[in-house]
Parts: structure tokens; C-alpha cells; sequence
């Protein structure tokens, strides 16, 4: 199919038009990528200079396992404690009640 030059003419102008115009959509999508990246590396920069409130710094909990094991046998020592502080309860309550009834008077 054989362009014709009146048809030819007619095209030239307009494939510049349409390559400028190309050209400009694909610098104007590189410019943006380029922008979100150098926007996103100041910020990581930032938040890396930048010091943490000191709320945030209290919610942290640092967790270790010897301290988890510690509680664990701190629990278990405390419970065998109560129970030795209620049968001590229960002895004195007992030699209350034993002692005291019965009274001797010499004269």
C-alpha cells in the first residue's frame, strides 16, 4: 500500500508531534518514580536521625526467656510460701483454742 506525497506531507509534521509527545509521557513517568524514591530515602533518613518519644520507648517490652523462666519459678516458690504461711495460720489458730482452757490456780 503506497503512501502517496500529498498524503506524505500531511504525516511528517504529525509523527514529530506524536514522538514529542511520547517522549514527554515517558520523561514524565521516570521524573516521578525518580521523585517517590528520592522522597521515601529522605524519610528513611530522617527517621533514622530522628530520636523516639519517650512514650514510645516505655511501650517496648524487651522479653528474656531467663526472665520468663525466673517468674515461673518465682510463682511456684511464692505458692509454696502461701501455703506454708496458711498452715501457720491454722497451727496458731489450733493452739489458740487448745491453750487457755483449762486454768491452774495454786495457793
Amino acid at each position: 500500500m503506497p503512501i502517496k506525497p500529498v498524503d506524505m506531507q500531511i504525516m511528517m509534521p504529525r509523527v514529530n508531534e506524536v514522538a514529542r509527545i511520547q517522549n514527554n509521557e515517558q520523561q514524565h513517568n521516570l521524573a516521578t518514580i525518580q521523585n517517590k524514591v528520592q522522597t521515601s530515602e529522605k524519610q528513611s533518613e530522617s527517621s533514622l536521625r530522628q530520636v523516639n518519644s519517650r512514650k514510645d520507648d516505655e511501650k517496648t517490652i524487651i522479653k528474656d526467656k531467663s526472665r520468663e523462666n525466673r517468674g515461673q519459678a518465682g510463682k511456684k516458690y511464692s505458692k509454696a510460701r502461701q501455703e506454708d504461711n496458711k498452715e501457720k495460720r491454722n497451727n496458731k489458730k489450733d493452739n489458740i483454742n487448745t491453750s487457755g482452757r483449762t486454768i491452774d490456780i495454786r495457793l
